[in-house]
């Protein structure tokens, strides 16, 4: 009798041990996770590094407000 549970406890252990082996949704699961912390960091580098996209747009409408403050306007004549 007791050997005959523990052979069926034995069995139902390597049975779960061998579907855990066996079972890639985790992995795949985490390679997901990875993938995405690796973009993220590409984004984050692209953009906001310190020649980065960001400060390049910064620079750029800096450039355009100096230039549109700095123009004369001058109105037509007569009105």
């Amino acid at each position: 009798m007791l050997s005959n549970i523990s052979t069926k406890a034995y069995i139902s252990v390597t049975e779960g041990l061998r579907h855990f082996k066996n079972d890639q949704k985790g992995v795949t699961a985490i390679e997901y996770g990875l993938i995405a912390i690796v973009i993220a960091v590409f984004i984050i580098a692209v953009f906001y590094g310190d020649n980065g996209f960001v400060a390049k747009l910064s620079s750029k409408f800096s450039e355009l407000a100096s230039a549109i403050s700095s123009a004369s306007f001058s109105t037509p004549a007569g009105k």
